[in-house]
């Protein structure tokens, strides 16, 4: 049994973002997480492979695939039982992914894995409007219960989201669920009380204040 603790509840974040679980031929267990090449190298090097051995005790070596992703790979049973039967994560595709109940009953470890779930499957987008930059925190998912569960955590923390969906017919007509959290106040209040460690993220802030 893997303490559950806010190391684990973000490194649950990072898999819910960007990671798989899966058994394959020969019952062959799978753990992958895949980041974007460029945009998380550096987040993938400093902060999740520590995160890794720190967790899971393990030190998996990075790798880049072919679609594009850096990330890792970890075959290991235990941890796929663990992640499945006391997390709850399913094995294979992630359509009605949820936040494991253990975690989100508890306000103290949800903020470290919205953390984690942001600082991979989420972004700051940065527009310009009256000559001035306005900032966007984003995130967008297939399941409505994940996509519920974020928002309702949010409203309760007092940030203001923005909820709304789109039906995509180039994609199988999938509803993709989408939350927006909008403006200076919420960024920084969402910096000081959630945070982040993604690099990427980071540097974008550093712009932002710089031309307040």
């Amino acid at each position: 049994m893997y303490k559950i603790d806010k190391y684990l509840a973000e490194e649950t974040g990072v898999h819910i973002g960007d990671g798989s679980l899966n058994i394959y031929k020969n019952n062959n267990p799978c753990y992958t997480v895949a980041c974007h090449k460029k945009d998380d190298k550096e987040y993938m090097d400093t902060f999740l492979l520590p995160l890794i051995k720190r967790v899971y005790k393990k030190e998996p070596k990075p790798r880049y695939w072919s679609r594009g992703t850096y990330g890792f790979r970890i075959r290991s049973m235990k941890i796929l039982q663990f992640k499945h039967n006391t997390l709850g994560l399913p094995l294979g595709k992630k359509k009605d992914i949820i936040i494991p109940s253990i975690i989100r009953t508890n306000n103290y470890l949800m903020k470290f894995l919205i953390r984690g779930l942001f600082d991979t499957d989420g972004s700051i987008t940065i527009w310009r409007t009256n000559n001035k930059l306005y900032p966007r925190i984003y995130f967008s998912n297939i399941s409505e219960k994940l996509v519920n569960q974020i928002k309702d955590y949010l409203q309760k923390e007092g940030f203001r989201v923005t909820y709304w969906k789109t039906i995509y017919k180039d994609n199988n007509w999938n509803t993709i669920h989408k939350l927006s959290i909008n403006g200076y106040i919420m960024l920084f209040k969402w910096a000081n009380e959630i945070g982040f460690k993604n690099p990427k993220n980071l540097k974008k802030i550093q712009v932002l204040k710089s031309k307040m």
